[in-house]
């Protein structure tokens, strides 16, 4: 029971809450990757101190629930481009009214921000902050694009040779019909398929969000000792992500998957939740999400993205996400409290069974010869008996009475022919 006890305490974000569950994702390794697993865990270690006790799920009703906010982008990093507005922008404005509401409407949540203004944090110091504060959930918000793709517009005639040849034309366009919402946690991805290096603009600008949100990792100074070997084009790089934060999935997907609900129950188009290797949630220390708000790449979307109203209509969503989220967190964490309190009132009124060997005037070491054949450690009581100070003998702690009196079957045989069981009650003897 104990150890029971001391998994709830510890682990508790590692087995399933009970409320918001999904399966869990079961995910197959790619082999291979030692030469990448060291830096990895070097990056893991200098952010979260090897997991500080803080990060896991106490049963702490006491404080906030802290809520990291992370507008993504910023600065020279300006994220997808729409026709007149860009996605730092858009992805700044929505998250601080989803600040201000959360401050709002539920007092009980500390709202801290990776930025308030047009600069760029690492994507390392992102997640660091939220180590730092020991937040609870991790949310970035972030709008989507479509990709370029090639398009026939024609032909024309090359001479190769001094024969004529008939060649097509292309042209890069991107679509812009795409709508709707879609919310990322940390996962695999292609297994098995080389990710194309982030080269271009274009390709930063893809629908590779991974490539997209990553991009700018190449640009931030000393990237490449300061993500432990983060490498966007290699896809072992995204399986090491997946492994450093594997602990916070199953909460990551329920708290993405309330979201996506959220935005379903008023009319936004879902795309649902999926996995990508995204380097702003690897290195975070609890659930961790990326809402993709929006295309804004689309007219109609991004009008929409830029607007007042679809603005606060997103915040509170998501508000309604973290509210339901929180409200499950802190029922799991009032049910460890209250198996506590039961653990601790149980172990005190349940009564422990002990076996006295003997009663003697003379003093005899715990470690003396006289008990080199028990196999359990003796302890030592002096008392009174008749006036004059005697030591009895005893060993073992039994919770069940069966347990002690098998014990002093072997115990008669080894020698102690008087031993017998005593009773204990929180710590009082209560026989004689």
């Amino acid at each position: 029971m104990v150890d029971k006890i001391r998994y709830i305490q510890h682990y508790s974000w590692n087995s399933s809450m009970l409320v918001y569950f999904l399966k869990n994702f079961n995910v197959s390794f790619m082999t291979g990757m030692k030469k990448m697993l060291s830096g990895m865990l070097l990056w893991a270690a200098l952010w979260m101190g090897v997991y500080p006790q803080a990060c896991f799920a106490q049963a702490d009703t006491g404080r906030k629930f802290i809520v990291v906010l992370d507008a993504g982008h910023g600065g020279s990093d300006v994220g997808a481009r729409g026709s007149f507005s860009l996605e730092k922008n858009v992805a700044l404005a929505i998250t601080l009214k989803l600040g201000q509401l959360l401050e709002q409407t539920q007092p009980d949540v500390k709202v801290v921000y990776t930025r308030t203004s047009d600069t760029y944090p690492a994507l390392y110091e992102r997640a660091a902050l939220a180590n730092k504060v020991h937040a609870d959930l991790f949310i970035s918000i972030h709008c989507n694009s479509m990709p370029y793709h090639r398009v026939l517009v024609g032909h024309r005639y090359v001479k190769r040779n001094g024969k004529r040849y008939r060649v097509p034309i292309y042209k890069m366009i991107r679509s812009s019909s795409e709508t709707g919402t879609e919310t990322y946690v940390l996962g695999l991805h292609r297994m098995g398929q080389k990710t194309q290096a982030i080269e271009s603009e274009m390709e930063a600008d893809s629908n590779d969000v991974e490539a997209r949100e990553n991009a700018y990792i190449v640009h931030e100074k000393n990237y490449q000792q300061n993500y432990g070997g983060f490498d966007p084009s290699k896809p072992e790089t995204y399986i090491l992500l997946a492994l450093h934060s594997s602990a916070y999935l199953s909460q990551s997907i329920a708290f993405a998957d309330s979201v996506e609900q959220e935005f379903k129950r008023v009319g936004r188009p879902s795309r649902g939740v999926k996995q990508k290797g995204l380097a702003v949630l690897a290195g975070t220390a609890m659930p961790a999400v990326l809402v993709e708000t929006g295309f804004i790449n689309n007219p109609e979307e991004e009008k929409y993205l830029n607007s007042a109203a679809g603005q606060l209509q997103i915040a509170q969503c998501i508000a309604r996400a973290i509210e339901k989220y929180k409200q499950a967190v802190w029922k799991y964490r009032s049910l460890v409290n209250t198996v506590q309190e039961s653990f601790a009132a149980d172990a005190t009124a349940a009564p422990l069974y002990r076996i006295q060997l003997l009663v003697s005037s003379h003093y005899y070491r715990p470690d003396d010869r006289i008990f080199q054949h028990l196999d359990m450690p003796v302890d030592v009581e002096d008392t009174i008996i008749n006036q004059q100070k005697v030591y009895r003998y005893l060993t073992g702690n039994f919770l069940q009475r069966d347990s002690a009196e098998q014990k002093l079957d072997f115990i008669h045989q080894i020698g102690f022919k008087d031993a017998f069981i005593v009773t204990y009650q929180q710590g009082v003897r209560v026989d004689p």
